[in-house]
């Protein structure tokens, strides 16, 4: 790999297991999106993530992790609420009886 060089990386990052985690997580992330947006990426993701590292895009802040974008948010909001509706469609017709034929039924004095 000649570019970006290790020493233009250790500017930006100045822990080498730092700058391993750091574009491995980034390159993680930009596969995932390559995934669901089904479009290719141009270059392999570790490319692009160590790109974005040296030209500043990426940085690393120290604490938890970010919460995830609103957009999973909504997605998991959606299937819930999906789910939901499709219990009660089950309870209504878990519920309705079907009207019994009286001349079907048999009681116990008659056997």
């Amino acid at each position: 790999m000649l570019k970006p060089s290790m020493q233009e990386l250790m500017k930006r990052v100045n822990n080498r297991y730092l700058l391993v985690n750091l574009s491995a997580q980034r390159a993680r992330d930009l596969s995932a999106a390559e995934e669901t947006a089904e479009q290719p990426l141009e270059e392999k993701p570790i490319k692009i993530a160590l790109d974005e590292i040296c030209n500043g895009k990426i940085e690393y802040r120290q604490g938890p992790k970010p919460a995830p974008e609103p957009e999973q948010d909504i997605l998991a909001a959606a299937v819930a609420e999906d789910l939901e509706e499709a219990d009660d469609e089950l309870l209504t017709e878990e519920d309705a009886e079907p009207e019994a034929d009286a001349s079907a039924e048999l009681t116990l004095e008659e056997l």
